[in-house]
């Protein structure tokens, strides 16, 4: 029996790297897209194309109707949205996805997040998935979520439909785009916008896109991954040093410079200070993304291997080898732009 799903977010980098496994797979896929936005080549790949908008729920009836699983992907991120957007996009959007799925009697629903919903800590450096979630910054991304991934577990809890959720690191690899992680970083260094913190000693958790799109797919078809929640990351991830010494000796750019860590801390604290009282409509950077930068934290995914049977394949050294010849080509498109 041929197996028919519904993806969020496929003209993006993750959604559109498991769109292109599930076909490869012989799944039928129907995908939610803007009529603006760069469709041709899911048509191409045989995906059937719907127009729609997440937080037009309106557009969302009907287009879920035979379709056994859901793959949200889709999400607001960036520093240039305004903090209001990040909860009517993700929560809202996830919201009205859960009732049309419901309505639509799809049986299963997996859901992106982010490790950005963890409640990082000065003395904790493994986070598992029953760790803490986010209460001591307004970091509206990481708020979103976890009222996302709330709405989700009560759609399970309710009987709706299976439910799965994934807590992805930074993803990187070939085919990501603008705004990506990579991409971003690589920007960021050539315009000598990014400094690294306290030296750059603390590693990234860092998941290459196959690994993700890999489990991804588990928990779509595992029995065992409803109601579950799994962290998502590799095996081993550089230190921020490490990464940049490599993009700037491979791109011949300069090294950046250091910051303070507890300095870009207060920076957080005061920015967010400011955008609870309404003075801030963006939040430029928060005190949770400060401590993803600055400490040495680890998202162990001890519990996706013993259940779904979950192996990180591609490692960081090999990943930015193939990374390269899209960077290459991002550098050459950014300069030739100026």
């Amino acid at each position: 029996m041929t197996k028919r799903a519904f993806v969020t977010g496929a003209t993006g980098f993750v959604g559109g790297a498991l769109v292109r496994r599930l076909v490869s797979d012989g799944w039928e896929l129907v995908v939610l897209v803007r009529e603006q936005s760069q469709y041709a080549p899911l048509e191409n790949l045989g995906a059937t194309v719907v127009f729609g908008d997440l937080c037009q729920p309106e557009s969302l009836t009907d287009v879920l109707k035979g379709c056994s699983v859901v793959f949200h992907c889709a999400a607001l991120t960036g520093v240039e949205h305004r903090i209001d957007d990040f909860h009517q996009v993700i929560a809202g959007g996830t919201n009205n996805l859960l009732q049309a799925a419901d309505s639509a009697g799809v049986q299963r629903f997996v859901y992106v997040s982010s490790i950005l919903v963890y409640e990082l800590t000065e003395n904790a450096t493994r986070y598992t998935e029953s760790m803490p979630l986010l209460t001591s910054s307004v970091d509206p991304y990481g708020r979103a979520k976890i009222a996302a991934e709330s709405a989700c577990l009560e759609a399970r809890q309710a009987g709706l439909f299976q439910v799965s959720i994934l807590r992805p690191v930074f993803v990187y690899g070939p085919g990501d785009r603008p705004g990506g992680f990579l991409p971003t970083l690589l920007s960021m260094l050539r315009t000598g916008r990014f400094r690294l913190v306290d030296g750059g000693r603390s590693r990234i958790p860092m998941i290459y896109i196959s690994d993700l799109v890999e489990l991804l797919i588990l928990a779509a078809e595992q029995p065992q991954a409803d109601g579950q929640i799994y962290n998502a990351c590799s095996a081993a991830s550089p230190q921020w040093h490490e990464l940049t010494t490599t993009l700037c000796e491979e791109m011949q750019l300069a090294m950046p410079g250091n910051v303070n860590g507890r300095l870009v801390g207060l920076l957080a604290s005061a920015a967010e200070g400011l955008a609870k009282i309404g003075l801030l409509g963006k939040l430029p950077i928060s005190k949770a993304a400060v401590k993803l930068l600055s400490h040495d934290v680890r998202f162990p995914t001890d519990k996706a291997e013993q259940q779904l049977g979950y192996q990180s394949r591609v490692a960081y050294r090999q990943g930015i080898i193939d990374c390269m010849p899209m960077l290459r080509e991002s550098l050459n498109s950014s300069a030739g732009s100026e």
